[in-house]
C-alpha cells in the first residue's frame, strides 16, 4: 500500500532514483531538479508516493501562463491559474499496480484544493481521458513544442465554464532545454 505526500527536500536523490529508473534517459530527472530551482514551482504540488520500501513513485506540476486568449475577470488578474502535469514516474518493478493514476488523481484534487483553474499536458489521450483531460485546441490552447496536438490535453479544474479560454501556454524553460 502507498500513501501519497508533498515531496520534501529529503526525497530528492529517491525522486531523481525514481525517474531515472522509468524513463530512458535522465531527461526527466534533469526537467525535475530544474523546475525545483524555478518560480514556476509550487512545493505542494510536487507529490510522492510512498510504500514501506521508500519512494517509488512521483509526479510534478508547475505552474504555466496562458496569454492571449481573450482572458477576463478573476483569470485575467490571476497568471497562475494554470498549470502543467510533468513529469510522472513509477519504480519499473512497481509499474501496473495502479501507483501512477492514484498519484495523478492525488495531484489533481491538489491542484482544485489550491484553486488552480486547470491543467494541461502533453500525453497519450487515451491514458489521460480517463481522469477527464480532453484535447485543449477546441478551447484556443496553443503551445511552443513540436509535439502532436492531439497529445495536447487540458484539464478543467473548476466548474466555472465561463472562463474557459484558451490562449497561448508559456512553460518555465525547463522545459525547452529538453
Amino acid at each position: 500500500m502507498c500513501q501519497f505526500r508533498p515531496e520534501t527536500a529529503a526525497d530528492h536523490a529517491a525522486v531523481e532514483a525514481v525517474h531515472r529508473a522509468a524513463f530512458p534517459t535522465d531527461d526527466e530527472a534533469a526537467l525535475v531538479a530544474a523546475l525545483r530551482e524555478s518560480d514556476a514551482f509550487v512545493p505542494g504540488l510536487s507529490i510522492v508516493a510512498e510504500a514501506d520500501a521508500g519512494i517509488v513513485g512521483h509526479v510534478l506540476f508547475t505552474e504555466v501562463s496562458v496569454s492571449g486568449g481573450g482572458r477576463t475577470g478573476r483569470d485575467a488578474a490571476r497568471p497562475d491559474a494554470a498549470l502543467t502535469l510533468a513529469p510522472v514516474a513509477v519504480s519499473p518493478d512497481r509499474q501496473g499496480e495502479g501507483i501512477g493514476s492514484r498519484l495523478i488523481r492525488h495531484g489533481l484534487d491538489a491542484c482544485r484544493e489550491a484553486g488552480y483553474e486547470c491543467a494541461v499536458l502533453h500525453g497519450d489521450p487515451d491514458f489521460y481521458s480517463r481522469f477527464g483531460f480532453e484535447p485543449a485546441a477546441p478551447y484556443g490552447f496553443s503551445h511552443p513544442f513540436d509535439l502532436p496536438d492531439a497529445d495536447f490535453q487540458v484539464l478543467w479544474l473548476t466548474d466555472e465554464e465561463n472562463d474557459r479560454i484558451g490562449g497561448r501556454v508559456t512553460y518555465d524553460a525547463a522545459f525547452l532545454d529538453l
